[in-house]
């Protein structure tokens, strides 16, 4: 009609300015929003003019990051090892990062969906909706990499460490509560084992046999070795004392040294060690326990093959290598070794590989001191003292995948589930302590007649040096209940075969009531930095 006004044709339905006109101003502005509602859940909404539901998007987004914060300020780090060692926690966090990963991508993908403007060509929303892409991903993933990590911690802990509701054990504290985890005791003693189950080895031979003693409370830690060849080796009352009342020996010796208690005696006594999940292992604690006159309470035993993966798994160890070393060496039936493979050459702060700290820590074969099992034996406590100083947070999480793996299959113990927080804990005191260290080499017993009331003696002073003798004491400490007879018979030496000293001695031992009968201060235990 004449004079009335005809619509602009040019215009959308929802009165817009048409496309040309617009496009290359609101493409930016649409861009920036799309990307700021995938940075910030809800500000994409409240721009698409759903403010209500926007607000309270950003709302619940900006409570939980505050709630995060403070979570994190008032728990530290002892609540990330708390939430780490705890299955039920790891799975709540594990589900509900995943929860909130989707959630963030839906209200994104709705964000994007509600902005999206007609005046876009389809070139425009390709690269837009592939920019939203990016930028959600790069917010999204390290939930996902996060929610793996639980994932993989929990099947850990699940593989490694035994259920106490399916858990037997003859010398874990049953009193123990959450409360108390220690069942009142001031120290943790744990057995610490090093297995060669190589194919060419008649089972499972523990060579490396140590305890940790740890104070509950500050962390100290008292490292005792003994040497694998130990004889005479005690028990407490029971089956296998009864029939070993003078120490576990027989013939031929090489089958009742220490090390071959792990295999030797469930076989001998299977009654004795029924319904246990490790039967070697318990009864190496008893008798580690019985020599020393220490309650093990757990152990850890580590497979020396799979040890250089763990070592590679932490970026390798940094220890000082007091002389060369030979790797892949061993000794032949007419008393030589056979050519090494390679050397570990001497220095200080030498970072080994895994491969190179196992033989630091094996090598036996060689010129002196190499062929010494007791310097064997102190160059395992230098290097576990090392480790235990350089496995800090920082290392355990940046590498997690690798060390996990290698640990799940080379490590077995009976550290239960429900204590695991509780020796996380302890761990982290142990790196700010100090570690002592007392190797019971010949130089403070003879393996193969050993004093052990002598043995728990050094022990004794060990853990507690405010209770020395008063300077002239010589009388012997009482033996208790523990194995003496070999002390004063006498007997032959037969059993020490081609390991004992040169300088041994088979005289009646019984009047020689000297400095040698009681702990010398030189010869207890040492700060671990003073031996290595």
């Amino acid at each position: 009609m004449p004079g009335s006004v005809q619509p602009n044709r040019s215009a959308d339905r929802r009165g817009k300015p048409p496309r040309s006109a617009s496009t290359s101003s609101s493409f930016p502005r649409f861009l920036g929003l799309a990307v700021l509602g995938v940075l910030l859940p809800g500000l994409g909404l409240i721009a698409a003019g759903r403010r209500r539901i926007g607000f309270a998007v950003l709302a619940v987004f900006v409570l939980g990051v505050a709630a995060l914060i403070v979570y994190a300020r008032r728990e530290g780090f002892d609540g990330m090892v708390r939430l780490g060692t705890d299955t039920g926690r790891i799975n709540v966090f594990a589900f509900g990062i995943l929860a909130v990963a989707a959630i963030w991508l839906l209200i994104a993908v709705v964000s994007f969906y509600l902005l999206d403007s007609r005046r876009l060509g389809t070139g425009q929303r390709l690269l837009a909706a592939t920019l939203v892409i990016v930028v959600a991903s790069v917010v999204v993933a390290p939930m996902g990499v996060g929610a793996r990590y639980a994932f993989t911690q929990r099947n850990f802990i699940e593989s490694v460490f035994p259920d106490d509701r399916h858990q037997f054990s003859l010398t874990i504290p049953a009193e123990a509560t959450d409360e108390d985890p220690w069942a009142g005791r001031d120290r943790v003693n744990l057995l610490i084992l090093g297995s060669d189950g190589a194919p060419d080895r008649d089972g499972v031979r523990t060579d490396t046999i140590m305890v940790a003693s740890v104070n509950a409370q500050t962390g100290d830690t008292a490292l005792f070795s003994l040497p694998r060849n130990l004889q005479h080796v005690p028990f407490p009352e029971g089956p296998v004392r009864d029939a070993y009342p003078d120490g576990f020996r027989g013939e031929p010796p090489g089958e009742f040294w220490l090390n071959a208690v792990y295999r030797n005696i469930p076989a001998q006594f299977p009654e004795a060690f029924e319904g246990l999940e490790d039967p070697g292992a318990e009864a190496l604690k008893l008798a580690v326990g019985e020599a020393l006159g220490l309650e093990i309470h757990y152990y850890v035993m580590v497979n020396l093959d799979g040890f250089k993966a763990i070592v590679d798994a932490l970026g390798g160890v940094v220890v000082d290598v007091p002389y060369r070393i030979p790797m892949g060496n061993q000794a032949t039936n007419w008393g030589t070794c056979t050519a090494a493979r390679d050397w570990i050459e001497e220095g200080e702060q030498r970072r080994l590989s895994g491969a190179k700290a196992l033989w630091f820590a094996r090598a036996r074969c060689g010129p002196p001191p190499i062929d010494d099992d007791y310097e064997r034996m102190r160059r395992q406590r230098c290097l576990i003292g090392a480790i235990a100083e350089q496995a800090d947070p920082f290392t355990l999480i940046t590498r997690y995948l690798r060390l996990e793996g290698a640990i799940r299959e080379n490590i077995s113990t009976d550290i239960s589930q429900r204590r695991l927080e509780d020796f996380a804990e302890l761990a982290l005191r142990i790196q700010d302590a100090e570690i002592r260290t007392l190797p019971f080499t010949d130089e403070v017993i003879e393996y193969h007649r050993p004093d052990y009331a002598l043995i728990q003696d050094f022990v004794r002073e060990s853990l507690e040096p405010e209770s020395e003798p008063e300077p002239g004491f010589t009388e012997p400490p009482p033996s208790g209940e523990n194995i003496s007879d070999d002390q004063t018979d006498g007997a032959p030496d037969e059993s020490a075969e081609n390991e004992q000293p040169d300088d041994e001695e088979t005289g009646d031992t019984t009047d020689e009531i000297t400095d040698e009968t009681q702990p010398d201060e030189s010869e207890g235990a040492q700060s671990i930095d003073e031996v290595c």
